[in-house]
Formats: structure tokens, C-alpha cells, sequence
């Protein structure tokens, strides 16, 4: 019998699988419109519609947005969300709309980056957040609500392009000579 044993690891080509680019858009047409019908819902004045509107500001300003009472106003009634918030679901979509043959040198060349550096290039802008927050609550300074809003777009454009690089399938497969590592 034979003591040396050798060993084969059978390789099969990796293929990488995609989602569909419509989940994503899905979801990011609920978080933009979401916060704009609570405010619709409850200018109706029906019953049940209403009140829709108004858990849906509840269940928002009570678990997602750290600042509700900065909200911008729709018909009298405040958004579900405060303007950053409602900001960052606009920059995700400008992230979104950025990405692929069309994104910009610099964007491709932050998609060469392994995903774990695209992540914290990606949370940087979200550290004015709470610095905002923190100065607005302390009484240092009173930010304007259009503010809020740019604020918000930046933090969510680079989740936005961040998202869209790891999103299977969502940003176009790099041309020749173009470098990409997947996710790892």
C-alpha cells in the first residue's frame, strides 16, 4: 500500500451570480416615496387613510430618523423622515443613476477597491451626521433644513455607489484591461 497520498481540489469556474437590477430600484423608489405619502395620506382627511399616514410617521420617527421634528412639510403635514434622511434616499438614487459605463473615471476607480475600503470611503460622509445632530441638541447651531437635505444627499450618494459596486450584477462587468475584484 501506497503511503503517500496525493490530493486534487477539482476547480469550477466561479460564476458570478446577478440580482436583478429592478429589487434594487424597488427598494429605492419605496425609500424616496415612503416618506413623501405619509404626509399625502394624511391630508386626505379619511378615515383608515389618515391614520395610515400617520403610523407610518410614528413608526419612522420613532425607529429610523434621529431628528423627526426637522422635517420638511408636504401639504401642512410633516415628511415620515427629516430632511437628511429624506437627503440620503435622494443621493442614493443619484448614486444609482451614476454608476456603470457612464460613471466617471473616479467612480470606476473607486469600484477597484477591494470592498471593505469602498465601505469606509463610503461611511466618512455619514460621520456629520451625528456631529450635526450633536451641535443642533447642544444648542451650538441651528442648521437650515436645506442643509439637512445636502447633507443627507452626500452621506447617501456614497452609500449609493457603494451599494450599486457590491450589488451583484448591477454595475456593468469591466471592460478589458479594467480591473474589478468581486466581493470577497
Amino acid at each position: 500500500m501506497d503511503s503517500a497520498m496525493s490530493s486534487y481540489a477539482l476547480s469550477r469556474p466561479h460564476s458570478q451570480h446577478s440580482w436583478s437590477p429592478l429589487v434594487f430600484d424597488v427598494i429605492l423608489w419605496v425609500l424616496f416615496l415612503g416618506p413623501i405619502a405619509s404626509p399625502l395620506l394624511r391630508a386626505t382627511g379619511l378615515p383608515l387613510v389618515s391614520e395610515t399616514g400617520t403610523l407610518a410617521r410614528e413608526l419612522l420617527a420613532t425607529y429610523i430618523c434621529p431628528t423627526p421634528e426637522r422635517s420638511l412639510w408636504l401639504l401642512g403635514w410633516p415628511m415620515a423622515v427629516c430632511a437628511r434622511c429624506w437627503g440620503a434616499t435622494i443621493g442614493l438614487w443619484l448614486g444609482r443613476l451614476a454608476i456603470g459605463d457612464r460613471a466617471p473615471t473616479l467612480l470606476r476607480r473607486y469600484r477597484s477597491l477591494h470592498w471593505s475600503w469602498r465601505l469606509l470611503l463610503s461611511a466618512l460622509p455619514f460621520l456629520l451626521w451625528p456631529l450635526e445632530i450633536v451641535g443642533h441638541y447642544s444648542g451650538w447651531w441651528f442648521a437650515p433644513l436645506w442643509l439637512l437635505l445636502v447633507n443627507g444627499i452626500q452621506a447617501g450618494f456614497a452609500a449609493g455607489i457603494f451599494f450599486a459596486s457590491v450589488w451583484p450584477g448591477l454595475w456593468p462587468a469591466a471592460r478589458t484591461g479594467e480591473s474589478v475584484p468581486s466581493l470577497q
